[in-house]
């Protein structure tokens, strides 16, 4: 009896020195990797693969939205009518391109844009560029935004910009919540420092 039992353990001590080495690793090291790296998982790589199909304009969405002022120039910061801010996610030439940018305001005390994009010359579409975004993380003063972009028309997108700085985070959960009621459209998604993505709003209505 005290022989088998001694042979048992001589055969695990043994079997358990061949494990291979890539299970130790999933245990350690590559565990803290995934602890510091996002990893698409393979629905959201698929969604990655859409294209916008809707278009929407978002001024007429925000209209509907209680509490909401519209205050044209009022607000203004550096993302205000510029392009080349966009260079990173689009890929774009932003002498190509013109912004015109209007403000908003959200119970009196959370302030964010509507940011229209139109390529100067009418026979090129903005489209690709846009989709382009999918997958891509915004970087230096954006990833403290969140960005939604939708095509307006065949040549124009338009994006919500709502800013981190100066608005209270209630205000801005708040806000998104109801756009996301709201909105009856695919867009573009870029939430502050996390990659980009497809949304399909239109599958709530």
């Amino acid at each position: 009896m005290g022989k088998n039992i001694l042979l048992g353990i001589i055969i695990l001590f043994v079997c358990s020195c061949k494990i291979p080495k890539s299970n130790i690793e999933h245990g350690s090291t590559k565990e803290k990797k995934s602890q510091d790296t996002i990893v698409l998982s393979d629905k959201e790589k698929g969604v990655i693969k859409n294209v916008l199909v809707k278009k929407t304009n978002f001024k007429v969405v925000l209209n509907t939205v209680q509490d909401i002022k519209h205050t044209k120039e009022t607000h203004k910061d550096w993302m205000s009518n510029r392009a080349r801010t966009l260079d990173s996610l689009f890929l774009l030439d932003n002498r190509t391109f013109l912004v015109k940018t209007t403000s908003y305001e959200y119970k009196g005390k959370l302030k964010f844009y509507v940011h229209t994009l139109k390529h100067k010359a009418d026979s090129i579409s903005i489209k690709p560029f846009l989709e382009n975004a999918q997958g891509k993380t915004t970087r230096g003063y954006t990833q403290n935004r969140v960005l939604m972009f939708a095509m307006k028309n065949d040549k124009e997108a338009n994006f919500i910009d709502i800013p981190e700085k100066l608005n209270p985070i209630e205000l801005r959960e708040e806000l998104l919540g109801i756009l996301y009621e709201k909105i009856n459209s695919d867009v573009i998604l870029c939430y502050r420092a996390k990659k980009c993505v497809y949304k399909d709003f239109r599958e709530k209505k």
